[in-house]
């Protein structure tokens, strides 16, 4: 389960990388790198935002989505918001992508005694979600048709709530729920990765 979440956002992104398109990253990579190395820093020895409460209620599902599963997958979509008057990096995903992986490596050794595979398996996987997920929803707004701006809105509202009802649900011993909630936040992400591929074959296809 460690290796899993010390693997699984690395070998995502270079399967991501190997099918997207070939926006320069530039300097941005080593940004995110360090950007998120400080924020998975500052996490680490400053403790959650919210803390873990008691119960399963409210105060639980607030502490999941803060500090475990929607925000941390969020913030690089806030730090590259305020790098784009820069022109520091024009590839969103790869960027958020590389963010993640300082924090999780942290993570491990932070959930090292536990040892939960609701941490070390489904956090990894719900913030990948998150974050292509909301990457899919961005270059949808970005092609400027309605259809498409009106589905990108509902994902970009959804999608984090869902990954944190996910959890939650998990955490609650709910499982069935727990896997409905998390083939639904997943597709997205799917959806987004398939599209590409076809898109990349097109693109082969017309160099050929």
């Amino acid at each position: 389960m460690k290796l899993f979440c010390l693997l699984w956002i690395p070998l995502f992104y270079l399967f991501w990388s190997s099918i997207s398109s070939d926006e320069q990253l530039g300097s941005g990579g080593l940004w995110a790198l360090l950007l998120g190395s400080i924020y998975a820093i500052a996490v680490f020895f400053f403790g959650p935002f919210i803390g873990e409460a008691g119960g399963f209620g409210y105060s639980r599902w607030l502490s999941i989505s803060v500090d475990l599963v929607s925000v941390p997958a969020l913030a690089p979509f806030l730090v590259f918001a305020l790098f784009l008057p820069f022109r520091v990096c024009r590839d969103f995903t790869r960027f958020t992508l590389l963010w993640l992986i300082p924090d999780m490596l942290i993570r491990i050794i932070a959930w090292n005694v536990r040892n939960d595979p609701t941490q070390l398996i489904l956090v990894p996987i719900l913030r990948t979600a998150i974050v292509m997920g909301i990457s899919g929803s961005i270059r949808l707004i970005m092609y400027g048709k309605v259809p498409g701006i009106i589905t990108a809105s509902l994902i970009l509202l959804a999608l984090p709530f869902g990954a944190s009802c996910c959890y939650w649900f998990f955490f609650c011993q709910r499982p069935q729920e727990g896997f409905i909630l998390l083939a639904i936040t997943l597709i997205p992400m799917l959806l987004y990765c398939v599209f590409q591929l076809i898109s990349t074959g097109r693109v082969q296809k017309s160099l050929a």
